[in-house]
Protein backbone atom coordinates (compact mmCIF):
# COMPACT_ATOMS: atom_id res chain seq x y z
CA UNK A 1 0.00 0.00 0.00
CA UNK A 2 1.43 3.37 -1.01
CA UNK A 3 1.59 6.41 1.27
CA UNK A 4 -1.12 8.10 -0.79
CA UNK A 5 -3.38 5.10 -0.27
CA UNK A 6 -2.72 5.20 3.49
CA UNK A 7 -3.55 8.92 3.61
CA UNK A 8 -6.75 8.32 1.63
CA UNK A 9 -7.70 5.55 4.05
CA UNK A 10 -7.07 7.82 7.05
CA UNK A 11 -9.25 10.52 5.51
CA UNK A 12 -12.15 8.09 5.50
CA UNK A 13 -11.82 7.07 9.16
CA UNK A 14 -13.57 8.57 12.15
CA UNK A 15 -11.69 10.65 14.73
CA UNK A 16 -11.86 7.75 17.18
CA UNK A 17 -10.35 5.35 14.63
CA UNK A 18 -7.54 7.80 13.81
CA UNK A 19 -6.79 8.19 17.54
CA UNK A 20 -6.54 4.39 17.86
CA UNK A 21 -4.04 4.30 15.00
CA UNK A 22 -2.03 7.10 16.60
CA UNK A 23 -1.93 5.26 19.93
CA UNK A 24 -0.74 2.11 18.13
CA UNK A 25 2.03 4.02 16.37
CA UNK A 26 3.10 5.62 19.63
CA UNK A 27 2.89 2.58 21.90
CA UNK A 28 3.67 -0.39 19.66
CA UNK A 29 6.07 1.16 17.16
CA UNK A 30 7.74 3.76 19.40
CA UNK A 31 7.06 6.67 17.05
CA UNK A 32 8.15 9.88 18.81
CA UNK A 33 7.02 13.38 17.92
CA UNK A 34 9.83 15.39 19.55
CA UNK A 35 13.50 14.83 20.50
CA UNK A 36 12.70 15.79 24.11
CA UNK A 37 10.94 12.44 24.54
CA UNK A 38 14.22 10.66 23.89
CA UNK A 39 16.31 13.10 25.92
CA UNK A 40 14.02 12.79 28.94
CA UNK A 41 13.16 9.13 28.33
CA UNK A 42 9.47 9.83 28.55
CA UNK A 43 6.53 10.56 26.25
CA UNK A 44 4.89 13.73 25.03
CA UNK A 45 1.67 12.50 26.64
CA UNK A 46 3.37 12.27 30.05
CA UNK A 47 4.86 15.74 29.69
CA UNK A 48 1.50 17.23 28.73
CA UNK A 49 -0.22 15.45 31.61
CA UNK A 50 2.38 16.84 34.02
CA UNK A 51 1.67 20.35 32.74
CA UNK A 52 -2.08 19.77 32.83
CA UNK A 53 -2.03 18.76 36.50
CA UNK A 54 0.52 21.36 37.60
CA UNK A 55 -0.41 24.46 39.67
CA UNK A 56 -1.38 27.74 38.02
CA UNK A 57 2.05 29.33 38.56
CA UNK A 58 3.75 26.50 36.65
CA UNK A 59 1.22 26.64 33.82
CA UNK A 60 1.66 30.41 33.61
CA UNK A 61 5.39 29.91 33.11
CA UNK A 62 4.83 27.28 30.43
CA UNK A 63 2.39 29.52 28.59
CA UNK A 64 4.97 32.29 28.65
CA UNK A 65 7.62 29.98 27.22
CA UNK A 66 5.16 28.81 24.55
CA UNK A 67 4.41 32.42 23.55
CA UNK A 68 8.14 33.10 23.19
CA UNK A 69 8.71 29.91 21.19
CA UNK A 70 5.78 30.70 18.88
CA UNK A 71 7.10 34.20 18.26
CA UNK A 72 10.59 32.91 17.50
CA UNK A 73 9.69 29.90 15.34
CA UNK A 74 6.51 31.11 13.60
CA UNK A 75 5.89 34.86 13.84
CA UNK A 76 9.42 36.01 12.98
CA UNK A 77 9.92 33.83 9.85
CA UNK A 78 6.32 33.97 8.60
CA UNK A 79 5.03 37.43 9.56
CA UNK A 80 7.99 39.79 10.07
CA UNK A 81 9.22 40.28 6.53
CA UNK A 82 12.78 41.57 6.41
CA UNK A 83 13.60 40.58 9.98
CA UNK A 84 15.72 37.68 11.20
CA UNK A 85 16.94 36.41 14.55
CA UNK A 86 20.52 37.04 15.64
CA UNK A 87 21.98 34.35 17.95
CA UNK A 88 22.28 35.44 21.58
CA UNK A 89 23.88 33.73 24.57
CA UNK A 90 23.63 34.00 28.33
CA UNK A 91 20.98 35.18 30.76
CA UNK A 92 19.86 38.43 29.16
CA UNK A 93 16.97 40.78 29.99
CA UNK A 94 15.47 40.19 26.52
CA UNK A 95 14.36 37.08 24.65
CA UNK A 96 15.37 37.77 21.06
CA UNK A 97 17.66 40.02 19.08
CA UNK A 98 16.16 40.79 15.67
CA UNK A 99 17.92 42.45 12.75
CA UNK A 100 16.61 44.04 9.57
CA UNK A 101 20.21 44.69 8.35
CA UNK A 102 19.90 48.37 9.29
CA UNK A 103 19.71 47.99 13.06
CA UNK A 104 19.14 45.40 15.75
CA UNK A 105 16.22 45.36 18.20
CA UNK A 106 16.16 43.68 21.60
CA UNK A 107 12.73 42.09 22.02
CA UNK A 108 11.10 40.93 25.24
CA UNK A 109 8.15 38.54 24.72
CA UNK A 110 5.34 38.27 27.26
CA UNK A 111 1.97 36.58 27.37
CA UNK A 112 -1.16 38.58 28.07
CA UNK A 113 -2.06 38.31 31.75
CA UNK A 114 -4.81 35.93 32.80
CA UNK A 115 -6.74 36.02 36.06
CA UNK A 116 -8.87 33.11 37.27
CA UNK A 117 -8.48 31.51 33.86
CA UNK A 118 -9.77 34.57 31.97
CA UNK A 119 -7.96 37.43 30.20
CA UNK A 120 -7.29 40.20 32.71
CA UNK A 121 -8.87 43.50 31.69
CA UNK A 122 -8.22 46.91 33.22
CA UNK A 123 -11.86 47.94 33.70
CA UNK A 124 -11.07 51.53 34.68
CA UNK A 125 -8.92 52.23 31.62
CA UNK A 126 -11.36 50.34 29.39
CA UNK A 127 -14.17 52.63 30.53
CA UNK A 128 -11.99 55.74 30.09
CA UNK A 129 -10.62 54.90 26.64
CA UNK A 130 -13.66 53.20 25.14
CA UNK A 131 -11.56 50.26 23.97
CA UNK A 132 -10.65 46.95 25.57
CA UNK A 133 -7.53 47.47 27.69
CA UNK A 134 -5.72 44.25 28.50
CA UNK A 135 -2.88 43.77 30.97
CA UNK A 136 0.62 42.34 30.69
CA UNK A 137 2.96 41.62 33.59
CA UNK A 138 6.45 43.01 32.95
CA UNK A 139 8.78 41.46 35.47
CA UNK A 140 10.94 38.36 35.62
CA UNK A 141 9.53 35.10 36.96
CA UNK A 142 12.41 34.61 39.38
CA UNK A 143 13.65 37.12 41.92
CA UNK A 144 17.21 37.75 43.00
CA UNK A 145 19.59 40.37 44.30
CA UNK A 146 22.27 42.31 42.49
CA UNK A 147 24.83 44.78 43.84
CA UNK A 148 24.06 48.46 43.26
CA UNK A 149 27.60 49.76 43.70
CA UNK A 150 26.95 51.39 47.04
CA UNK A 151 27.20 48.29 49.17
CA UNK A 152 23.48 47.58 48.95
CA UNK A 153 21.54 45.03 46.94
CA UNK A 154 18.71 45.67 44.52
CA UNK A 155 15.97 43.28 43.45
CA UNK A 156 16.59 41.83 39.98
CA UNK A 157 13.00 40.83 39.22
CA UNK A 158 11.91 44.24 37.87
CA UNK A 159 12.86 45.27 34.35
CA UNK A 160 14.61 48.59 33.90
CA UNK A 161 14.09 51.00 31.04
CA UNK A 162 16.67 50.32 28.36
CA UNK A 163 17.08 46.60 29.09
CA UNK A 164 15.02 45.84 25.99
CA UNK A 165 13.87 47.97 23.07
CA UNK A 166 10.48 46.52 22.29
CA UNK A 167 7.79 44.52 24.10
CA UNK A 168 5.87 41.86 22.14
CA UNK A 169 2.69 40.69 23.85
CA UNK A 170 0.90 37.50 22.83
CA UNK A 171 -2.88 37.99 22.90
CA UNK A 172 -3.71 34.28 22.82
CA UNK A 173 -5.67 34.46 26.10
CA UNK A 174 -8.13 36.80 24.33
CA UNK A 175 -8.05 35.64 20.72
CA UNK A 176 -7.16 31.98 21.16
CA UNK A 177 -4.41 32.41 18.54
CA UNK A 178 -0.78 31.94 19.59
CA UNK A 179 0.52 33.98 16.64
CA UNK A 180 -1.58 37.02 17.64
CA UNK A 181 0.87 39.70 18.85
CA UNK A 182 0.80 43.40 19.61
CA UNK A 183 3.88 45.57 20.11
CA UNK A 184 5.09 48.62 22.02
CA UNK A 185 8.43 50.43 22.08
CA UNK A 186 10.03 50.03 25.50
CA UNK A 187 10.24 53.76 26.29
CA UNK A 188 6.44 54.02 25.87
CA UNK A 189 5.78 51.68 28.79
CA UNK A 190 4.79 53.03 32.18
CA UNK A 191 7.26 53.58 35.03
CA UNK A 192 6.71 52.72 38.66
CA UNK A 193 5.36 55.76 40.52
CA UNK A 194 8.23 55.92 43.02
CA UNK A 195 10.94 54.29 40.90
CA UNK A 196 11.08 55.99 37.49
CA UNK A 197 13.91 53.80 36.20
CA UNK A 198 11.84 50.63 36.67
CA UNK A 199 8.94 49.38 34.57
CA UNK A 200 5.56 49.25 36.23
CA UNK A 201 4.66 45.62 36.90
CA UNK A 202 1.18 45.61 35.34
CA UNK A 203 1.18 47.43 32.01
CA UNK A 204 -1.99 48.37 30.10
CA UNK A 205 -2.24 46.97 26.57
CA UNK A 206 -4.52 49.07 24.34
CA UNK A 207 -6.30 46.81 21.85
CA UNK A 208 -7.14 49.77 19.58
CA UNK A 209 -3.42 50.29 18.96
CA UNK A 210 -3.33 53.67 20.68
CA UNK A 211 -0.81 55.07 23.19
CA UNK A 212 2.16 53.49 21.47
CA UNK A 213 0.70 50.03 20.88
CA UNK A 214 0.66 48.69 17.33
CA UNK A 215 0.21 45.51 15.32
CA UNK A 216 3.08 46.60 13.08
CA UNK A 217 6.37 45.26 14.44
CA UNK A 218 8.50 47.43 12.15
CA UNK A 219 6.64 50.56 13.24
CA UNK A 220 7.34 49.82 16.91
CA UNK A 221 10.97 48.96 16.13
CA UNK A 222 11.51 52.18 14.18
CA UNK A 223 10.06 54.20 17.06
CA UNK A 224 12.25 52.39 19.59
CA UNK A 225 15.40 53.00 17.57
CA UNK A 226 14.52 56.64 16.94
CA UNK A 227 14.15 57.14 20.69
CA UNK A 228 17.42 55.34 21.40
CA UNK A 229 19.21 57.61 18.93
CA UNK A 230 17.65 60.75 20.37
CA UNK A 231 15.58 61.53 17.32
Amino acid sequence: MSLDQVLAMLAGLSDEERHRILRTLRQDFGVSIHPLETAWRTTAEAILEAIHTSPDLTQRGVRGILAEATFRTTVVPEQLNGWESVPIHGDLPYDLLLSNHRFEVKVQVKNQRRERGEPKIDRRLTDESGCQVYVVETQRTRNGQAPTGNGEAAATRPYRFGEFDLLAVCLQPSSGIWTDFIYCAGHRLLARPHAPTLLKVMQPVYSDCSRGWTRDFSQAAEEAMAHANGM
